[in-house]
């Protein structure tokens, strides 16, 4: 299998050839062969060359593509395509050790799901290892290692991490396979919606008004998405079917669940149903109010926003909710599946490394007015404005659909008498 490459380190002599090529530019397999084949190339860094002629001389497993600072390459993918899966990384840029460099890799690692491998002169490995050490890092911890330029068999020290991690990283031994397969089929919605103009697109999707058309992002990811998927649906993948070597442990299991269950969805401020929000002065709660009464929050909902009560199993009020679950043992399958006035939600991620699992009460729901803004009463909802809460995490469809409405059939549902006992045993008798 073959695996994309990248190299960031200034020790690559590129700009001993500067009238013809750029040094602020990614410089691509071709010019680091050159680099090497020419006799009249100075290379200060010895180490720095053995990498790229293993790099090079492996053709049939490397993809290779290099930066001379981590600058260059952030300026480059801003603009481009561009994620390759492994990086080595060198770390000192003459600004020393600190922040620029550690500020370039945090946007790397959050940007991709790159492998970094930081390549850096031995003594500066115990401060690098410090800096990786910041919570900041904590969730990219399987993805960093930091190894010594002048340790002995370095280059190969990599090399073998590398092979390891293809052994046993999802994202580096599926990731280029998945990135191509999304790729045809964004490619394949494109092609078909081509025909239209821009104009005629937002004619039938948006509404109009004073004579501009009025769109968000959720009227295209609903056009997108159900024909993205169904593309994905119909290509093949690769092989997945992996030799179980050993027991999963349950914290591993939690860690899966809470990334297919939840979204921490950064990118908006607007609350929203299915988020999980937590109380300033203690307490977790589900939001249950509708999105589309949130756009214009204090006109449609009257400024009250809607929550469901999440309680921790192990608190006074969980442990009366268990002795409940216990009495009853219903069907603990899924979200919905309780045949009791409750569900429970696992694994919530309050932290990178804290997973809680809470009671959702339905029961207990309650009503929190929010004062209206100077704005006026067709003003979204955000965080800014419901003060006293902060946003944890969002449960993702397709759980989340599901969640609410097993929650609004326990406050709203309607009840039925029994059947009497001698109807129930009849009925028994002849399904048996």
């Amino acid at each position: 299998m073959k695996h994309t490459v990248c190299f960031i380190d200034d020790k690559i002599p590129v700009s001993q050839y500067n009238e013809f090529f750029s040094d602020t530019d990614i410089v691509n397999e071709s010019v680091i062969n050159f680099l090497l084949k020419n006799e009249g190339t100075q290379w200060d860094d010895p180490i720095v060359k053995v990498m790229c002629d293993k790099l090079i001389s492996e053709k049939d497993k490397w993809s290779v593509s290099a930066f001379l600072n981590p600058s260059f390459y952030d300026n480059y993918v801003e603009d481009n395509v561009y994620a390759p899966e492994i990086v080595i990384y060198d770390w000192d840029y003459n600004w020393g050790i600190g922040s620029e460099s550690e500020e370039h890799l945090l946007k790397i690692l959050e940007k991709s799901y790159t492998l970094i491998f930081i390549f850096s002169e031995s003594d500066n490995i115990d401060e690098i290892n410090r800096i990786l050490g910041k919570k900041i890092f904590f969730k990219f911890k399987d993805r960093l290692c930091a190894i010594g330029k002048d340790d002995e068999n370095s280059v190969d020290k990599i090399f073998t991490l590398i092979e390891q991690k293809e052994s046993d990283n999802f994202s580096f031994r599926y990731g280029h396979e998945l990135i191509y397969k999304s790729n045809y089929a964004i490619n394949k919605i494109l092609s078909e919606i081509a025909q239209l103009s821009i104009e005629d697109f937002l004619a039938s999707m948006v509404d109009e008004k004073d004579g501009k058309y009025i769109s968000n992002n959720e009227d295209f990811v609903d056009v997108i998405i159900p024909r993205y998927k169904k593309a994905l649906s119909n290509v093949t993948w690769p092989d997945m079917s992996i030799k179980k070597q050993k027991e999963p442990s349950i914290s591993d299991i939690k860690k899966v669940w809470s990334y297919r269950l939840y979204d921490d969805n950064s990118l908006t401020d607007n609350v929203s149903m299915g988020d999980i929000v937590k109380k300033e002065k203690g307490g977790y709660y589900l939001v249950i109010s509708s999105d589309c009464h949130m756009a214009r929050f204090w006109q449609k909902n009257g400024g009250f926003v809607s929550l469901v009560p999440l309680h921790r199993i192990n608190s006074t009020l969980g442990k009366g909710q268990r002795k409940l679950i216990i009495n009853s043992k219903p069907s603990l399958s899924s979200v919905n599946s309780s045949q009791i006035p409750m569900t429970i939600l696992p694994a919530v991620p309050i932290s990178p490394s804290v997973f809680r699992d809470f009671l959702v009460l339905p029961k207990n729901m309650v009503s929190v007015k929010v004062p209206e803004p100077s704005t006026g009463k067709k003003t979204p909802l955000t965080y800014r404005l419901f003060n006293g809460y902060s946003k944890v995490v969002s449960v993702v469809d397709p759980y989340k659909s599901p969640l609410i409405h097993f929650i609004m059939d326990n406050i709203t549902g309607y009840g039925c008498p029994d059947f009497p006992k001698a109807i129930q045993n009849y009925l028994w008798d002849r399904i048996k």
